[in-house]
């Protein structure tokens, strides 16, 4: 055996190697529905009433109010009233703001891996 041709031994372990690997886990989907709901209020309105007051007729004013044959014409009053008006219209309430982040967490792993030993074991020549 030459000096070159030493008994080798190549000694071997296992190494543990971890990775991540991204998988998908949830699908979310987001809906906007439209509600209707009745919204009672109360509102006041005004209206035009036609009140008629009489008055007897006394001495003075009995001459200035002598009828006369002539037609009398028909007195014409347009009475008016406020009516509610109820419309609707969309206006933007609220901006609602959707944002995916990334939360870090530890995960232990044990896992066991196996190494090779030498041992020198001397035997005595007799």
């Amino acid at each position: 055996m030459t000096p070159t041709d030493d008994p080798e031994l190549v000694r071997h372990e296992e190494h543990l190697h971890v990775s991540t690997e991204t998988v998908p886990v949830e699908a979310i989907r987001i809906e906007k529905v439209i509600v209707t709901e009745t919204r009672t209020f109360t509102a006041d309105v005004r209206r035009e009433e036609l009140r008629i007051t009489r008055a007897p007729i006394t001495g003075q004013n009995s001459r200035s109010s002598v009828s006369s044959n002539a037609p009398t014409l028909p007195i014409v009053i347009v009475l008016r009233e406020e009516q509610l008006t109820v419309t609707t219209r969309i206006v933007p309430v609220e901006k609602i703001t959707v944002n995916v982040a990334n939360v870090i967490s530890e995960q232990h792993v044990s896992e066991p891996i196996r190494h090779e030993h030498v041992d020198v074991v001397e035997h005595r020549l007799p």
